[in-house]
């Protein structure tokens, strides 16, 4: 191999490797996440507006970001930046179930319960057997007073994850709220 051939082949494989900043960003992301674990949502929020704002995310790495600090947010009570995040990554991923998901959770939070209702809907359509997002549905229908239609979709949720405790509680009013 010629010396030429060879720093090309040197470059060509020193290009393909993640850069300094793209590996910061990804460490980012995953100490985002590992705070969230902890409770320490402060934390979580911190280091993933670091990787979201370095702009050296890929698309997927992105999307979990803008999610881990929704559910960040949405869990210090900030459901309007959480649902600006989820509406975000939306726009990347639109046909994303949990996205639509997460959205309807906060809206409910808000008391928006027409825009959760379309947004669980939506993460329905495009994802059926999720329990969660049908445990998220009777909880909108509950919000809004209607216990029968909530106890049905919380039963469906049961049905789709029978081992679901939580699912059990709500359905036999033990509901920790």
């Amino acid at each position: 191999m010629s010396i030429r051939a060879g720093l090309v082949a040197i470059f060509v494989g020193w290009a393909a490797l993640p850069s300094a900043a793209g590996a910061d960003a990804i460490g980012d992301n995953n100490i985002c996440y590992s705070k969230f674990a902890t409770g320490d949502y402060k934390s979580a929020i911190d280091f993933c507006t670091r990787a979201i704002d370095s702009g050296d995310l890929s698309e997927p790495d992105l999307i979990a970001a803008l999610i881990n600090r929704g559910v960040a947010y949405k869990s210090t009570g900030d459901y309007e930046s959480a649902i600006d995040d989820y509406t975000r990554a939306l726009r990347i991923a639109p046909k994303d179930a949990l996205l639509y998901q997460n959205r309807a959770n906060a809206l409910r939070e808000m008391g928006d319960y027409d825009a959760a209702r379309e947004d669980i809907e939506k993460s329905i359509e495009l994802d059926p057997k999720s329990a969660g997002a049908w445990y998220v549905r009777g909880a909108i229908a509950e919000a809004r007073g209607n216990h029968g239609g909530a106890r049905g979709f919380y039963m469906t949720a049961l049905g789709l994850d029978p081992e679901n405790q939580a699912y059990r509680d709500k359905i036999l009013g033990r509901d920790a709220r």
